[in-house]
């Protein structure tokens, strides 16, 4: 059963005093709490890792399930499981390709449209990270405690092994890693080549992300920072103000101008804390809002919307936020 939504909250964002927009789109019945979240760039598919084991495909705005997947029984990541994060759950830019990292180190792509088989593997613990290259043409993805490998999936052959094992999002040309060491690296996709490491970060980096034309790199941490990079010479450009929770998760939007901030509250996971939405030149607050249930994953569309998701254990429920 699909609700529909038009009711609209209006939340104050105390840091710019803007007015957020969040609105209810949808809320999807499922036979399974739906643990973990993430949706197409062009807003027109999703996917969700239910804790019956299945990964479910719908259309949007219909949410109609296309597609369910059963990797041999095994469930998602751990670390997915446990951060809410889409380590092990990703969707490619046009929703064609469906990532999944079990919780035995198997790797697993699918055709979301057909179901067909297009990549499998496996890596030696559970998956801890993973990222497809924006055509779709390139995962990395590592295990926990392990580097990061890198594979070409039209030949279906590993290309080259990063000495990095946490955190790798990926354009076309360049990989970007935020590792263990509190270095931020970028690779070369095709060569696997060292182009430029950051040894400015004082605590381990969580999260990473490039802006859509691959010039800048945004990093955040722990230590509650934001630091924009030269993408091409490792030079911070910008150091945004210190931030009030720790950065757990962060997204650039499809056109550059913003910069979606998911936090975790430094007294405990189980606190909620807020996601916003930042104008990445300033680093004014354009948005903001505080669910009242932990968000599980989501992403920008195409359109300039941020969609969210909560769950409840009859249905999944999307959010709109700009």
């Amino acid at each position: 059963m699909i609700q529909v939504r038009s009711a609209v909250l209006l939340v104050i964002a105390g840091a710019s005093s803007c007015l957020a927009q969040v609105r209810s789109e949808m809320s999807i019945a499922t036979p399974a709490p739906v643990e973990a979240f993430v949706v197409a760039r062009d807003g027109k598919a999703a996917a969700g890792w239910g804790k019956d084991g299945k990964v479910r495909v719908w259309n949007l705005p219909a949410g109609q399930v296309i597609r369910s997947f059963e990797p041999n029984g095994e469930g998602a990541s751990q670390v997915c499981a446990l951060s809410n994060l889409p380590c092990g759950l990703l969707l490619s830019q046009d929703g064609r390709w469906l990532f999944f990292g079990d919780s035995k180190g198997g790797v697993h792509i699918w055709d979301s449209t057909t179901g067909d088989v297009r990549f499998e593997t496996a890596l030696a613990h559970y998956i801890s990270t993973a990222a497809l290259s924006r055509d779709g043409a390139t995962l990395a993805a590592a295990s926990t405690g392990e580097p990061a490998q890198v594979f070409d999936l039209r030949s279906k052959r590993r290309l080259f092994q990063l000495t990095s094992d946490f955190g790798v999002p990926m354009a076309v040309k360049l990989i970007a890693s935020a590792d263990t060491d509190t270095a931020i690296r970028v690779f070369d996709t095709h060569t696997g080549k060292l182009r430029w490491r950051f040894d400015e970060m004082t605590l381990e980096p969580f999260t990473i992300d490039f802006t859509p034309d691959n010039k800048f790199v945004l990093v955040g941490g722990p230590n509650k920072s934001l630091i924009l990079l030269d993408a091409s010479s490792g030079k911070a450009v910008l150091s945004y103000p210190k931030q009030k929770d720790v950065v757990r998760y962060l997204e650039v939007s499809p056109d550059g101008s913003a910069v979606a901030v998911a936090y975790v509250d430094e007294k405990g996971s189980n606190i909620l804390a807020p996601v916003m939405i930042f104008e990445l030149s300033s680093g004014n607050v354009r948005a903001q809002w505080t669910p009242e249930t932990p968000i599980i994953g989501g992403g920008w569309i195409s359109d300039g919307h941020l969609l969210l998701a909560t769950a409840t254990p009859e249905a999944l429920h999307i959010w709109s936020l700009r």
